[in-house]
């Protein structure tokens, strides 16, 4: 006749109580546990160390220049750049002078509000 303890037949949850329930359930776990890791294979650390990438060939140095060869590239790529147009400068230049002032103000009143409410915290002031 089976018991409840038997080890083979897991017991119901009403039956074991107490910490005999947390005991059996941590038994349970680790005997889980110890399966998974049978499962997973080896452990961290002791895996096969993976074969090395082959070092990419040397690159040869790069050319030295001259000046003048340089400004001449310097040239070259400062055609291919897009510009902007005159009419986009100054767009986003009054854009940029407008955020400006819409900021100093946003930060004028703040600086007001936090003064008022820190001289009533205070009491400072009239």
């Amino acid at each position: 006749m089976l018991s409840v303890w038997d080890a083979s037949v897991p017991a119901p949850r009403s039956v074991v109580s107490g910490a005999l329930s947390g005991f059996s359930c941590a038994m349970a776990s680790n005997e889980a546990t110890k399966k998974a890791d049978a499962a997973r294979g080896p452990k961290r650390g002791t895996a096969p160390v993976a074969p090395q990438r082959p070092t990419p060939p040397a690159r040869p140095a790069p050319k030295r220049v001259g000046p003048v060869e340089f400004l001449g590239e310097v040239r070259d790529e400062a055609r291919k750049v897009t510009w902007p147009t005159r009419k986009e400068t100054t767009i986003t230049t009054v854009m940029v002078f407008i955020m400006v002032v819409v900021a100093s103000l946003f930060f004028v009143a703040v600086d007001q509000v936090m003064r008022f409410g820190v001289g009533l915290i205070l009491g400072i002031g009239a």
